[in-house]
């Protein structure tokens, strides 16, 4: 019986779960680091482990903070691009299985000054009068579009876009979209051409040189040509107040309570009937509150050059809590770079480690009170249009692209009227005396961004990309047109 012992020994240890080093936790701040305040950067976080995982990570940058799961097989890693606001400190707490609960400080580099960003393979240095210079290597380059708000300009060689992987590419692209302020040193052409055809703003911020100073001397010439301001949540007020859908219920539901304790004075003097219908009135009241959904609201507004291939978005998906509780709201797939509106709101995002996204928003809402989630960014757009001034007071505007044109409005001095809907090459002749006062929030919205002795069209869109927008979401096209001197 003694020589069982070693082979039931060995067998014991074989069946025996294996326990293999703490999961490994690595944080990477993009652009070496560096953002500014009051922007948005990302973080890169990599985990590796040789035994299952399970567990969380969360990084917190003051009331916004961003949550991942994890869930790793033995000898799996994940990597995950986490989204989070700029801050000279970021809290990071790291919850894994086979590991102590662990808190980290990640900080960043905030500059008050703008911030150059130089991804050179040549490593040569340069610098543009009142901007900070960042050396970067093509891993601190990001890749999500919205972490492009820490760099106020960028400058890239052929040898480094050749070394950016999909993802960066794709959040490269998408900021030339956002009219982001791009040089690039003897570029590819190919790459050029898809960079110039994405680009927005009429492709003037982004600028190229076959040499380091010449695009450099054409960046600064981009200078004096700043991108138009996004609209911002006061310039659209009228059409973001929060519709009021749980007032009707709450008041059809008070008056039902009066009149039930009417009719119970009435009809009976006995104390504990009195003194039940309000009790069970507030319990009904409150479970109401409770068992009701808050309704979602989403504006989209849009706006694109005359001839632009794509036109930047902000858009608004707010709801009122309807009572005292914590107030998941779904993240819009359909839609970019969600944030809360309001940065000293507490807000956790919850990101799917699948598609590398946040998928819900979670606020502490109260009774009434309004909670926002903001998105901006891009989509493809084809208004190629001129508006000609003809004798007196009339105007032709044409489509001068190879779509058609839905019905829209035409704006001008301070008031508005009806565009017919034109096939490619069509015009339409309009009287500036045919104007009309505005009608409703889009239009006075729309005039208050009209350029000074210019024009505007503005067009509904149809949210047909947002598969998951709420019922009654809105959406509008405005293309500013500059007056001709």
């Amino acid at each position: 019986m003694r020589g069982l012992g070693v082979p039931l020994l060995a067998l014991a240890l074989s069946s025996a779960p294996h326990v293999g080093a703490a999961p490994q936790v690595e944080l990477t701040p993009a652009w070496a680091g560096w953002s500014r305040p009051g922007r948005a950067t990302e973080v890169a976080v990599q985990v590796r482990a040789d035994a299952t995982t399970r567990g969380a990570i969360e990084i917190a940058s003051g009331a916004q903070s961003a949550r991942a799961p994890v869930n790793l097989a033995a000898g799996e890693s994940l990597r995950l691009e986490v989204p989070v606001a700029s801050a000279e400190s970021l809290e990071v707490t790291i919850d894994l299985d086979g590991a102590p609960r662990e808190s980290r400080a990640q900080a960043l580099s905030l500059s008050e000054s703008p911030l150059l960003g130089l991804a050179l393979a040549s490593g040569e240095a340069a610098r543009i009068e009142g901007f900070h210079s960042v050396p970067l290597v093509p891993a601190d380059l990001p890749r999500g579009t919205a972490a492009y708000a820490s760099m106020d300009a960028l400058v890239l060689d052929a040898a480094t876009l050749r070394a950016l992987d999909p993802g960066q590419l794709g959040a490269l692209i998408g900021h030339a979209a956002a009219c982001g302020r791009i040089a690039l040193v003897a570029p590819d052409a190919g790459a050029w051409r898809v960079l110039e055809g994405a680009a927005g703003c009429g492709a003037r911020m982004l600028v190229s040189g076959d040499t380091l100073d010449a695009a450099l001397r054409r960046l600064e010439d981009s200078l004096a040509s700043p991108a138009a301001a996004p609209p911002s949540a006061s310039d659209l007020a009228a059409l973001l107040r929060p519709e009021p859908t749980a007032w009707p219920r709450i008041v059809a539901a008070l008056v039902a309570f009066f009149g039930i304790a009417a009719l119970a004075v009435a009809f009976t003097a006995s104390p504990a009937v009195l003194l039940l219908v309000p009790l069970l009135a507030s319990a009904f009241l409150a479970a109401l509150l409770h068992s009701w959904e808050p309704r979602p609201r989403l504006v989209v507004w849009a706006e694109a050059e005359p001839s632009a291939r794509v036109a930047q978005y902000q858009a608004w998906h707010s709801m009122s809590g309807v009572a005292r509780r914590r107030l998941d709201v779904p993240v819009l797939a359909g839609l970019a770079a969600p944030r809360a509106c309001d940065r000293q709101r507490a807000v956790q995002l919850a990101v799917d480690p699948a598609r590398a996204q946040p998928v819900t928003a979670s606020f502490d809402s109260r009774l009434f009170e309004p909670v926002a989630l903001c998105y901006s960014g891009h989509f493809p757009v084809m208004r190629a249009l001129s508006v000609t001034p003809l004798d007196g007071d009339r105007l032709e505007v044409r489509n001068q692209g190879t779509l058609a044109w839905p019905a829209g409005q035409f704006l001008a001095g301070g008031s508005v009227q009806e565009l017919p809907a034109l096939n490619p090459g069509a015009s339409a002749t309009l009287s500036l005396a045919d104007g009309q006062a505005p009608r409703d929030d889009a239009t006075r919205a729309a005039l208050a961004r009209t350029p000074y002795d210019g024009y505007a069209l503005l067009w509904s869109l149809q949210l047909d990309a947002v598969a998951d927008a709420p019922a009654g979401a809105v959406a509008w096209l405005l293309v500013p047109v500059a007056g001709q001197t």
